[in-house]
């Protein structure tokens, strides 16, 4: 019976991985990365865990799943909810497995669904014996000291602390990902969701050889690689497989879109507003995390006005691509300064299918060290936080044992190549398509599929052109 098992590793970027691998880090990692070609992923927009990790499960694009962010619009209003499993509107990949799956601490899966096998949600999952599925896992899971994610205390002023926490979350999670695999499921994937805490709140120190913490995120690392030599081996023969959500960068500017849109008479909503429900007809475009602009026109919002669309979708994609941020923290358009806007999407380009009528008009993606944020409650556009590094779209990970194709891989493509592996067809509300034709483990291989190059059979084009 074929087996497949994918090892997540959450806001990890491809070339981190190959540094770590080669300057002996990760060295059961570098000798796997042999195996195959490590390979670029590019995640969908908005490049965070929630949307990235839905598509990966769909093998669709937010268009057809429905899923924008952690935090979303209701429909028909300014108020707003944090996305569940129930409210993704495409079919699961483990709908489509014949035989039973281990599907473990992936985000978004939050409540656990009854599954053929287990499902252990990722984060958001606020209650433990609802990310649970079957019940009777819940009590061999306390035994480990299981935790749903890490309990971020203050990371940043006790970093030691917050590493511990960190470390032991990991140890937990590898004695459950064994508990789980060991049962020989059909298809498991394991997510590693610690990475990207330390990504984020200490993505500097990473970064900089001889910084106090630098020595013990190494450290970490090596129990990282330690746990993927054990799932590896737990995975036999069968395919496998290593991806990330999105990739990682520097982060030493937050812009808080909403300051900004308030400042220039686009939102009039005070900052100390408890939620988005005062917007009325004086306000034209409001934002959501982490860069998501909507139009607040009559035919879409209660309080909403009438909007020239097109016009204002111009005006404020030129003017948010102008926005430099000068020495003093000041926030200009055009002049010297570093830029804070790297490109401005259109929606309406930018998404298609059945829930393409929530996406946003216009999606507001970083310059190179800034992260774009939502808030509303922030007062200016410039604000200090403790995050020193935050997600980037194009330097995410693929790695497919046997795999030897070259280019970039789409994560609407990785459902449908994981199925593949399983001798099963796509789902037809997959979007992606299988992205190799290479063998996928040792005597297994994946049927169909382009080489990976973009511009080949197998690999979609990106359809999402910038709006000057």
């Amino acid at each position: 019976m074929t087996r497949t098992t994918v090892i997540g590793l959450d806001g990890v970027p491809h070339w981190l991985l190959e540094e770590l691998a080669a300057e002996g880090v990760m060295p059961a990692t570098r000798e796997l990365l042999g195996q195959g070609a490590l390979r670029p992923l590019r995640a969908p927009v908005p490049d965070i865990s929630s949307t990235s990790w839905v598509t990966f499960l769909t093998g669709a694009d937010p268009g057809r799943h429905g899923v924008y962010g952690f935090i979303d619009l209701e429909p028909g209003g300014y108020g707003t909810f944090f996305p569940r499993l129930p409210d993704v509107r495409a079919p699961l990949l483990w709908e489509h497995v014949p035989g039973d799956c281990a599907i473990l601490n992936v985000p978004g899966t939050y409540p656990a669904p009854p599954v053929r096998g287990t499902l252990i949600s990722g984060f958001v999952a606020p209650d433990f014996d609802r990310a649970v599925h079957p019940p009777e896992e819940r009590a061999p899971l306390r035994e480990l000291d299981y935790r749903l994610d890490v309990d971020i205390d203050d990371p940043v002023g006790d970093p030691d602390g917050f590493m511990d926490e960190v470390e032991a979350a990991l140890a937990a999670r590898r004695a459950a990902f064994r508990r789980h695999l060991e049962r020989r499921p059909r298809l498991a994937v394991c997510v590693i969701t610690e990475t990207d805490r330390v990504h984020h709140f200490h993505w500097r120190s990473l970064r900089t050889p001889g910084s106090p913490l630098h020595d013990r995120i190494l450290r970490f690392y090596r129990r990282v690689d330690e746990a993927i030599a054990e799932l590896a081996e737990l995975a036999g023969d069968g395919a496998l497989m290593i991806v990330s959500d999105h990739g990682f960068g520097p982060a030493d500017a937050q812009f808080y879109l909403n300051a900004w849109l308030r400042r220039e008479g686009y939102l009039a909503l005070p900052a100390d507003a408890p939620d988005l429900r005062g917007i009325d007809g004086a306000t034209r475009a409001f934002a959501l995390d982490p860069g998501r602009l909507y139009f607040n026109h009559r035919d879409r919002f209660p309080g909403g006005g009438d909007l020239d669309r097109p016009a204002l979708k111009a005006e404020l994609a030129a003017r948010l691509a102008a926005l430099r941020l000068g020495d003093g923290g000041a926030v200009t358009e055009g002049g010297p300064g570093r830029p804070l806007v790297g490109e401005v999407l259109d929606g309406a380009h930018l998404y298609a299918g059945p829930e393409a009528h929530r996406a946003p008009d216009l999606v507001v993606m970083p310059a190179h060290g800034v992260q774009v944020r939502g808030s509303w409650t922030q007062a200016e556009p410039i604000a200090p936080g403790p995050l020193t590094g935050t997600h980037t779209r194009h330097d995410a990970t693929f790695w497919l044992r046997g795999d030897h194709g070259r280019g970039t891989v789409e994560m609407r493509d990785v459902a449908p190549t994981i199925l593949a592996c399983l001798g099963v067809p796509p789902g037809p509300a997959m979007e992606g398509v299988p992205v190799t034709g290479a063998p996928a483990g040792r005597g297994s291989g994946v049927p169909g599929g382009g080489s990976g190059v973009p511009g080949e059979p197998g690999v979609r084009a990106r359809r999402t052109p910038v709006t000057p």
